[in-house]
This record gives structure tokens, sequence and C-alpha cells, in this order.
């Protein structure tokens, strides 16, 4: 296993970096994750910002920082049948769910192939309303990482406002950049087109969206299993390559 490191899904913004700050309490070195599911998604490159204020207080030693590509893995979990799958679950929640899957399933592949057993996300009750982060869909990859032998932790779910991982950032010396519109803050982390769109309404109205939870959670069977699959073969893959 690797040495007291941890993999942290970061995207540059405000709850992803208070996630590295927590984990960093803990251990000594964070693998930190950006990921472009390619579709719509752009400027992969500003979550360089929040790992360079980081750095500026923590030391590059500390850190790895990777933007990959989980494109393959969405297309598995969502394109290859994304108008079958519109048409049961009628619902564009299928989009977000499977890119956070697919970068999800990403970081078990990562941990595996780097000897990690333990890896977190930005994940906040406060912002429930997104299909992603309801406690149901977090709970759900809990018990996915768990099958691999991995921890998920979500550490800033239950922090509350937002005014507190600011308070946090403050505290320990990390900068935060951007402008704050409403629960986001452009200009720290890659924007997602698609997503934004899917979102308007919440995150510039403040209409916030309601899910039915039984197709949620049916998504998520379905998908998981999709997703454990393509693990499974990547893993053998890797393990005939290392042979």
């Amino acid at each position: 296993m690797a040495d007291n490191e941890a993999l942290v899904l970061f995207s540059g913004g405000l709850d992803s970096s208070a996630v590295a700050i927590l984990m960093l309490e803990r251990f000594e070195r964070l693998h930190l994750l950006t990921y472009n599911y390619g579709y719509g998604q752009i400027f992969q490159n500003w979550s360089r910002k929040g790992v360079n204020g980081l750095v500026d207080v923590y030391g590059r030693q500390r850190f790895v920082h990777t933007i990959a590509s989980c494109k393959e893995l969405f297309q598995h979990i969502l394109m290859r049948s994304i108008v079958r799958d519109y048409k049961k679950y009628q619902s564009k929640f299928i989009w977000c769910l499977a890119c956070k899957l697919s970068m999800h399933a990403s970081n078990i592949i990562y941990c595996l192939e780097h000897g990690m057993d333990t890896a977190a996300d930005g994940s906040s009750g406060e912002t429930d309303y997104y299909v992603e982060q309801m406690s149901l869909s977090v709970d759900r990859l809990r018990s996915f990482y768990r099958e691999f032998g991995i921890d998920f932790e979500t550490p800033v779910y239950d922090m509350g406002s937002r005014e507190k991982k600011f308070d946090l950032l403050a505290e320990k010396g990390v900068k935060s950049t951007g402008i704050a519109v409403r629960d986001r803050n452009p200009g720290t982390q890659p924007i997602c087109v698609t997503g934004n769109f899917i979102y308007f309404g919440s995150t510039f109205l403040g209409k916030h969206p309601h899910y039915d939870e039984e197709a949620v959670k049916a998504f998520l069977e379905e998908k998981t299993d999709v997703a454990r699959r393509y693990i499974n073969e990547r893993l053998k893959r890797h393990q005939a390559a290392s042979a």
C-alpha cells in the first residue's frame, strides 16, 4: 500500500480545496485528480489555481496533481445507451450522475493501481438538491468503493455553510479565487457547459430540482454494474501487462 497517501477528487473549487486541507491533517501526501469526461467540459487547467494555492502553504512535495480523461468510462456508462436511458428514466439527471460515476470509477482504478485505500471528494449536504450530492447517491458511491477495499470519505458533507469553508481556507492561509455566484465560484474550477445548462435554474434562479429517489437508486444500481465490469476488465489488463 502507498504509505500515508490518499486520493482527492479535485476541481480546484471551494469544497474540494477544503477537503484537501482536512485530509492533509491525516495524510502526508495527496493525489489530486481532476477529470475531463469529454462532452462539453472546458477550462480543466483552472484546477491548477487551487493546487497552487495549496502548494504555497503546504509545499509541492505533498501533492500529485493529475488532469485525466474519464471519457471512455462515461461512454460506457451513458453515451452508448443515452436514448434508451432517457426514455427509461425521463430525467436529465442521468447526465450528471453518469458523469460523477465515471469520475469515481476512475478514482477506484487509480487507487488500486497506486496502492491507496482512501479517497475523498467535496460532496456537500448544503447542495444536496443536485442529484450527485443527494445522500442516496453519496451512500451508494461509498458502498461501491467498499467493494474494492477503498474507504470513500466526504469530509465537508455536514460542514454547513460555505462561509465555514472559506473560514477554513483563510485560517490555513490558502488563497481562494473567483467570484461567488449563488453556490458556485466561477474561475476556480473546470466548467461543464452541459451541467450548467441542466442546473441553470438552480444555480442562477434558486429553483432547485427534485428527483425521484427510486429512479435515482435504479439508475445507480444499473450503472454501477456497468462501471464494475469496466473496472474489473481494466484491472485484468493491468495485471496481464505487469506479469
